[in-house]
């Protein structure tokens, strides 16, 4: 089967007012409405794919140790002009640094308060109020912190729980809007088909104001309820890759999973519109096979784009098949695509369920950083304007060969030279270093 979702679109299209020539092609059909990304045409096939065609500039930031903010693993992190905040895994602060990695303070109560809480589940940060909205799980609802860690408000009480069918939850704050992403696996509880639903507005109070549906649900619903999480005895459940989200140049943008389309938020209705049209003459595979949370290992010889990223000339997609990792570089300017194909391996882990196959470094979206030197992996996107990647000292996997640094071709040595000298002289027990790219 032919990427199903592909044909699916075009009747969508058609719904909404997409008005289409019967003598056309399908492909100008979905042209005369949005881009084609031609992924199955001429493509130009590239040994390297540069930071500097899509950042303006890097910036290499360690960040300060002090008895307040000895960090581990970074879960969160966001980026402002003048602001640098996390939130590690191990505990449920926020960290404040300025954007040179001074550390200023910390936000947040642990206790069970009014003002406090337990756990948080993500945070935004809003730097025309200057505030922070701490999404807490314990106790549940949406408390609201200044810059400089002063309780202000409890904007609701609601439980990310009574909103969402899923453990799988995003969440993001846009144009003074929130929005909540649930992917598969849904949970095994009350929830009619009509009520399936993939992303939503909701108001400071997690009411939903209006909501969409993956388009590769449609006609699956009762299918997918029926391979629903229990937790109180295990099955082999459905899950899904999270939605690709991004807001760069102050646009929301988003793709479902299993879906070829890129949809543009607009605000002034509160709709999704198509915007581009990923073509692929790849197989996807059967639905089940693919969806398991415990998968063959044949199930991953499918071909599937996992991420999108936009940037002011060029829009990535992150794609995969069996074990080869395929990064598109799409050109807005004449439609050209450049590919950059990475050979990885299918792991297998063992477990009291099955044999978990997974591809390694599937998820990750790496560029050769001409700007200072090394491989750039974009960890986290911020503000819609910061690409930051976190090294962490001491660690195999979050670390950057200073050989390869040395080596690299930039545009500014001197800039390398400087880049080389932190990372020698870095302390095993010292806080990440982010590398943060400023987008064009």
């Amino acid at each position: 089967m032919i990427m199903r979702n592909f044909f699916l679109l075009i009747g969508i299209l058609s719904i909404i007012g997409c008005s289409s020539n019967k003598k056309q092609s399908v492909q100008n059909e979905i042209q005369d409405c949005m881009s084609v990304i031609n992924l199955s045409g001429d493509i130009s096939k590239v040994s390297s794919l540069f930071l500097s065609d899509a950042a303006a500039k890097v910036e290499v930031i360690p960040l300060e140790v002090t008895d307040e903010s000895m960090l581990g693993d970074i879960s969160h992190l966001h980026v402002t002009d003048q602001d640098i905040w996390v939130h590690q895994y191990k505990d449920s602060y926020i960290y404040r640094f300025s954007r040179t990695g001074k550390f200023l303070n910390k936000v947040g109560k642990i206790g069970q308060g009014p003002e406090e809480y337990i756990r948080i589940h993500d945070f935004f940060v809003d730097d025309n109020s200057k505030e922070l909205y701490l999404q807490t799980t314990t106790p549940a609802g949406l408390k609201v912190y200044g810059y400089n860690g002063q309780f202000k408000r409890i904007a609701s009480r609601r439980s990310l729980d009574d909103v969402c069918n899923t453990v799988y939850i995003q969440s993001v704050l846009y144009d003074n809007k929130f929005f909540l992403a649930q992917n598969l696996a849904f949970l095994n509880k009350p929830m009619p088909k009509d009520s399936m639903w993939s992303f939503a507005l909701v108001d400071s109070t997690y009411q939903k104001k209006k909501t969409f549906k993956n388009p590769a649900h449609i006609g699956r619903e009762e299918e997918i309820l029926q391979h629903r999480v229990d937790f109180s005895k295990f099955v082999n459940y459905w899950k899904e890759s999270f939605t690709s989200i991004d807001t760069y140049n102050n646009q929301l943008t988003l793709k479902f999973p299993d879906t070829d389309t890129i949809y543009q938020y607009n605000s002034a209705n509160d709709e999704l519109v198509p915007q581009y049209a990923i073509f692929t003459t790849e197989e996807k595979g059967d639905y089940g096979a693919t969806h398991a949370f415990v998968r063959e290992r044949s199930s991953l010889d499918y071909f599937c784009i996992r991420h999108y990223y936009p940037t002011k000339y060029f829009i990535y997609l992150l794609g995969s098949k069996g074990e080869d990792i395929y990064t598109y570089c799409y050109d807005r300017r004449d439609g050209s695509v450049r590919v950059k194909r990475l050979k990885s391996e299918i792991t297998e882990r063992p477990s009291q369920h099955g044999i978990f196959h997974t591809l390694k470094d599937a998820d990750n979206f790496v560029l050769d950083n001409d700007l200072c030197g090394g491989a750039f992996n974009v960890d986290f996107r911020s503000q819609g304007k910061y690409w930051i990647d976190v090294l962490e000292p001491g660690s195999t996997d979050d670390w950057i060969n200073i050989d390869e640094v040395k080596d690299s071709k930039v545009k500014d040595d001197a800039q390398k030279q400087r880049f080389v000298s932190t990372l020698e002289n870095v302390e095993e027990e010292a806080n990440p270093i982010l590398i943060i790219a400023t987008l064009k």
